[in-house]
C-alpha cells in the first residue's frame, strides 16, 4: 500500500492479528460502511470513469464538497458504533475490534502516516483513494509501496465519481466524517492482513479472496481494473 497501515494494527501480533483475521472473515464490509453511501451506485461511477480517464485527460476534480470538520466526539461514536454493529453478528470480532480501539486513535495514527503524502483524513477522495489502491493490492496478494502520481490519479478518480454520485458529496459533516472513518479502519485491516499473510499462501488466498470478494458489495470488481501511473483502468478479467 502507498503508506505502511499495517503499523495502526499492532504490526502482526496480538489486537493486530486478531483484527485483521476480520478481514478473512468478511464481517467489516457491510457493516462499517454507511447505507447512504449507495455503493452500487458508486461503483456505477466508478467503472464509468475509468473507462472515460482511459479514453482522454480529464481536468482536475472540485474536492471541495468532499472535505469536512472532523470531531473527536463523532469519531468516538462513529468507533464505538462499528464495534456494536459487529457485535451483532461476530461477538468475537467485536471484541477485536474493541482492543484494537483501545490502543489509541487509530484514525490519527492512519492521519499521521498519510500526511507526508499530502493526504488528509478529512477528505472522502483521499479515504476512498487510500481504500481503493489497498483492496486492489491485497486482491494480488501486494501492499508494496506506491508513487505520489498513482495516489494522486486515483485521489481524482474518486473525486469525480465521488462528486457524480451525488449523495457523498451532498451529505453532512457526520455522515462524511462515517464513511471516510470506515474506509480507513477497512484500510488499515486490511494492509494489515495482507501482511501477516506474506509468508503463507493458503492465508494469503484466503485475504485475496475475501477483500475481492468484499470490493464486490461495494460495487467494484478488483479482478476488471489494472493500476497505472494515470490511475485505474480496465483490464484484468478472469
Amino acid at each position: 500500500m502507498v503508506i505502511a497501515l499495517a503499523v495502526c494494527i499492532g504490526g502482526g501480533t496480538g489486537s493486530g492479528g486478531a483484527a485483521a483475521q476480520a478481514v478473512i472473515d468478511g464481517w467489516s464490509w457491510s457493516i462499517l460502511v454507511p447505507s447512504y453511501t449507495q455503493t452500487d451506485v458508486l461503483g456505477s461511477h466508478l467503472r464509468e470513469l475509468m473507462n472515460r480517464d482511459a479514453q482522454r485527460d480529464m481536468p482536475p476534480p472540485d474536492v471541495s464538497a468532499l472535505r469536512y470538520t472532523p470531531s473527536k466526539a463523532r469519531r468516538s461514536a462513529n468507533l464505538s458504533a462499528f464495534v456494536e454493529r459487529t457485535r451483532a453478528v461476530d461477538p468475537n470480532g467485536a471484541a477485536d475490534l474493541q482492543r484494537l480501539f483501545a490502543d489509541g486513535d487509530i484514525i490519527e495514527k492512519i492521519a499521521a502516516l498519510i500526511a507526508p503524502h499530502g493526504l488528509r483524513v478529512d477528505n472522502l477522495a483521499d479515504a476512498y483513494a487510500l481504500w481503493w489502491v489497498t483492496a486492489w493490492q491485497a486482491t494480488r496478494g501486494d501492499n508494496d509501496t506506491l508513487g505520489h502520481d498513482v495516489m494522486a490519479a486515483v485521489r481524482a478518480q474518486a473525486a469525480r465519481a465521488l462528486n457524480d454520485a451525488g449523495g457523498p458529496a451532498r451529505a453532512s459533516d457526520a455522515q462524511k466524517q462515517e464513511l471516510a472513518e470506515a474506509l480507513l479502519v477497512q484500510t488499515a485491516l486490511i494492509d494489515g492482513a495482507v501482511e501477516q499473510a506474506k509468508g503463507n499462501p493458503v492465508r494469503m488466498r484466503q485475504v485475496r479472496a475475501a477483500v475481492s470478494n468484499g470490493a464486490q458489495r461495494m460495487g467494484l470488481d478488483m479482478a476488471r481494473m489494472e493500476l497505472t501511473g494515470g490511475g485505474f483502468v480496465p483490464g484484468g478479467g478472469r
